[in-house]
């Protein structure tokens, strides 16, 4: 027998796990009346998914809240693949439903209740709380005229605003029950991980609804109260019939959806690129500034990500070290790897990093332009 090379060579093989994946963005779950399912076996508490509103037709009756939010959901260009649906449990309130659906592990992003509940404000406004803090997005729709006159501020849209929650939008519409859970749905195929792929809400079409045309007074209440609208765009004579405008959100900072959406996105991609940083290592990340740099490093592959796919863009700002004009492309990372050679003996004791500091720029959307005309 010839003398083993493996006693000569120890090699250990290190292997790194998988780590965390990204959140899906594109998830959207419809709360259903515990009373509402035709089919005695589907259990309340718990949940299906659906591929298509036929799909959903054979467990609700077509008249039904679940098959009309799934008909919207499903009419969106580029259709989405799935519908979550949850059945209510009989007792619960709307905020117990959704929470219980949270503590339940089931992952949603979007999500949307039935009429008879969006009628009453003080279940409006409870979950708008709700949903925002557990950090899911109620794109909600009224039908409720008073939002389109400038003289109530008792309107739904109106309180809702005051109360300035970032994870809600209440789109107008005088018939359509679910044309807000509509453009949630346009929203959920968004590709962060691919290039141009964010969107804007302004300006997008919704299948299936009818574009209204309305008063300029009615118009104005809308855009002064922060309700978005689906209408027809006209001028001289021809029309463009059916487009999202007054794309807002409640949220106190007068964000747009895509505002709030793509924001909570790079968060969570944030956050799984700094986890995997640390954790997929097989040895360790060492408390010096090849360690820090290691962290610096995914948090800019992150920034690099959402300039790709359209959310961060190139910006003029200046600089807070030298006071001077700065070309970003679109983020900063301001944490340096020797930061961490100056923490505090209690940080290094936690096996703390460097606190890292990031500034980013968004590209926005452009909504609207100004034209200046000289003629000579």
């Amino acid at each position: 027998m010839a003398y083993p090379a493996e006693s000569i060579i120890n090699i250990n093989a290190l292997i790194s796990s998988a780590g965390l994946g990204t959140a899906n963005f594109g998830a959207g779950m419809f709360f259903a009346d515990f009373d509402s399912s035709s089919d005695a076996t589907f259990t309340a508490g718990t949940y299906r998914d659906y591929g298509s509103a036929s799909a959903v037709a054979v467990d609700f009756d077509i008249a039904s809240d679940p098959y009309r939010a799934a008909l919207a959901w499903f009419s969106a260009l580029p259709k989405p693949k799935t519908l979550r649906v949850y059945l209510r449990i009989e007792e619960d309130t709307p905020v117990e439903s959704l929470n219980d659906a949270i503590n339940k592990g089931i992952w949603f992003y979007w999500h949307e209740f039935e009429t008879a509940i969006r009628a009453n404000i003080a279940d409006v406004l409870a979950l708008q709380a709700a949903s925002d803090a557990a950090g899911k997005f109620w794109p909600l729709t009224t039908n409720d005229a008073a939002v389109r006159d400038p003289s109530l501020t008792t309107d739904v849209v109106s309180q809702a605003r005051a109360k300035g929650s970032r994870r809600m939008f209440l789109l107008s519409h005088a018939t359509a029950p679910y044309a807000g859970f509509e453009l949630a749905a346009v929203f959920s195929r968004v590709n962060f991980n691919a290039a141009n792929t964010t969107i804007t809400g302004e300006f997008k079409k919704l299948p299936g609804i009818t574009a209204e045309n309305l008063t300029l007074t009615a118009y104005s209440a809308m855009k002064q109260k922060g309700a978005v609208f689906y209408t027809v765009v006209e001028t001289g004579g021809e029309q463009d019939s059916g487009r999202v405008i007054n794309s807002k959100t409640t949220s106190t900072y007068g964000e747009f959806i895509d505002d709030v959406f793509n924001l909570d996105a790079f968060v969570n991609f944030l956050t799984v690129g700094l986890y995997n940083a640390l954790a997929k290592v097989p040895t360790k990340i060492k408390q010096t500034p090849e360690g820090q740099q290691i962290l610096i490093d995914a948090a800019a592959q992150i920034g690099e990500k959402f300039i790709d796919n359209g959310y961060l863009g190139a910006r003029n700002y200046t600089s807070e070290t030298t006071g001077e004009e700065v070309l970003s492309r679109g983020y900063e990372v301001l944490t340096v790897a020797n930061d961490i050679l100056d923490i505090s003996d209690a940080e290094r004791s936690a096996r703390g990093a460097a606190p890292i500091t990031m500034r980013i720029f968004r590209a926005g959307a452009i909504h609207a332009v100004d034209v200046t005309v000289n003629v000579d």
